[in-house]
């Protein structure tokens, strides 16, 4: 469990979602904005979840007699990140989301800066939820617990945390504004500015120690 809730981590620095935070809170309404981007993203994103558990809990991949698939699991995942970490490492420009190239990506990222910076709150709910498409570590977090075989109630205990750890840039700027407004768009913003400064060192650092930790436990698991 310890290695879904590392991938939880990882995925949760994401800029994107601090970059909505910071148009949100320049909204009118901001809480309820917050709110509702949120509602949408952890909804659908608990919705993938459990579908995916529920998919693999039923594979035949998963009900295998070979107690390694964890263990492989567990290695391709860590694979994964270290390569993340190399390329950024070795000078490739780090993207926090896949993005198209070219003019559809800008039209692309035209259309979430508007979205996010709309008045509507179901406008603010459609954003989270489009932005909760789920990525490569949720997946490969979502396959190590439907692995681990629990009850179904533990399963969606564990999304529900792993959802919570991983939209914690859209809650903790949400719980801070109830208690201190401008401090939380200030610091939100510096957040922001912070991460963008910083994003290489950011993903080859937690790229490399989560990718390294899963690699090591699964190539242990393995012998």
């Amino acid at each position: 469990m310890t290695d879904v809730f590392l991938l939880a981590v990882v995925a949760s620095l994401d800029a994107g979602l601090v970059a909505a935070a910071v148009v949100l809170l320049g909204r009118p309404r901001p809480a309820r904005k917050l709110l509702a981007y949120l509602a949408g993203a952890m909804g659908c994103s608990f919705a993938f979840g459990l579908v995916i558990v529920l998919v693999l809990h039923g594979s035949t991949l998963l009900r295998g007699p070979s107690p390694s698939t964890t263990a492989l699991i567990e290695v391709v995942a860590g694979i994964l990140l270290l390569l993340v970490a190399v390329a950024v490492w070795w000078g490739r420009a780090p993207q926090w989301r896949p993005r198209r190239r070219g003019h559809e990506d800008s039209e692309r990222k035209g259309l979430s800066e508007r979205a996010v910076g709309h008045d509507s709150l179901w406008i603010a709910w459609a954003a989270g939820a489009l932005y909760s498409l789920p990525g490569v570590y949720y997946v490969a977090g979502m396959a190590l617990l439907a692995k681990l075989d629990r009850p179904v109630s533990t399963d969606v205990l564990a999304i529900a945390g792993f959802n919570v750890i991983m939209f914690a840039a859209i809650e903790l700027p949400l719980l801070g504004f109830l208690v201190a407004p401008e401090r939380t768009r200030s610091a939100t913003g510096r957040l922001n500015a912070w991460m963008t400064r910083h994003k290489r060192t950011l993903v080859v650092t937690v790229a490399g120690v989560g990718g390294a930790y899963l690699f090591v436990s699964g190539l242990i698991d393995l012998h």
